[in-house]
């Protein structure tokens, strides 16, 4: 028999879920060692240029292991796009994130990957003071699922406390969002629920045990999501707006949005739940392409924090 036609009888026996020996190969087609050493070396490419698995050796019987979760290139393409554009890792981090993605591809595909992503590689910007956050994102996912109360520091991004303070709570819920990672948790320093920004969380002091909470009663990311811009702070409201841009633009920013009129100078009429704080500064970041038309709280709001900024630029 043919050395193709061999190789090809061993792939269709090992892609068949069966075990081969490296003696029986060599009695049964009658080569020598080296020979069977080359054909299962022609076999083990093969199956690495395709990602069909990978040939697993153990004390001369081998074996196909398939992979257990095949990726593509446009999949580990957008992953690490997204990972790059978040800007939340510390460039060793980042690397080891991608070099992981990317072991799940051939080394063709690895290669062509990875110049796809030459120019967003190179120009990756951290944040401003980024900190390891992989390790840590671990351990509270860890809290997490095993119901664990933490006490520990956290530095608030409030002038009233420039320092670290104790806090006393019970994470219940972890998230990324717009460049940082935040822990959701029952908060007895707070009292009630509050997020916390995981590169803000200090050392963690003492670790006990939590309450089982009741789902009704827990914090819910969903309703968060739906509700929130940039801050979870303020009263809920039902907010509408004149909008003169891309309506898509103000869709995206409020979940759950809708537009409810189209005027005929082409703007639109949108609808939207949200929290007051973090919304007031979207909507004042759009300058004179919106409008707020209600309720009246946020339109004086508005107002306010409009003149304010003018004065600031009157001689």
């Amino acid at each position: 028999m043919q050395s193709n036609q061999r190789v090809a009888a061993l792939m269709a026996q090992l892609m068949g879920g069966m075990t081969i020996r490296s003696v029986d190969i060599q009695k049964k087609y009658a080569i020598s060692r080296r020979t069977c050493q080359r054909d299962l070396a022609h076999i083990r490419a093969a199956l690495e240029d395709s990602s069909a698995g990978q040939l697993v050796e153990h004390q001369g019987t081998y074996r196909l292991e398939p992979p257990t979760t095949p990726l593509n290139g446009q999949i580990v393409l957008a992953i690490s796009n997204i990972l790059l554009g978040s800007r939340a890792l510390l460039p060793s981090e980042l690397d080891a994130a991608l070099n992981y993605l990317f072991s799940g591809l051939s080394p063709v595909k690895q290669v062509e990957v990875r110049q796809q992503l030459r120019i967003a590689r190179g120009s990756y910007t951290p944040l401003s003071q980024p900190k390891l956050l992989l390790s840590r994102l671990a351990e509270v996912a860890a809290y997490i699922a095993n119901h664990r109360r933490l006490t520990f520091t956290y530095l608030s991004s409030q002038a009233t406390e420039p320092t670290p303070l104790i806090h006393h709570a019970q994470p219940v819920a972890l998230f990324f969002e717009v460049h940082y990672f935040y822990v959701a948790m029952l908060s007895q320093t707070r009292g009630g629920y509050w997020l916390y920004r995981l590169d803000r969380i200090g050392e963690i002091k003492a670790v006990s045990e939590g309450d089982k909470l009741d789902y009704a009663t827990r914090f819910s990311l969903q309703d968060h999501r739906r509700q929130t811009y940039l801050l979870d702070s303020g009263d809920l409201m039902q907010i509408q707006f004149v909008y003169r841009y891309y309506p898509q633009t103000a869709l995206d920013q409020f979940p759950g949005s809708r537009v409810i009129r189209h005027n005929a100078d082409g703007s639109v009429v949108i609808e939207a739940f949200a929290r007051l704080d973090g919304a007031l500064l979207w909507l004042l970041s759009q300058g004179a392409a919106l409008k707020v038309i209600s309720p009246p709280s946020l339109i004086k709001r508005m107002r306010e924090e409009l003149m304010a900024a003018l004065n600031q630029y009157k001689q």
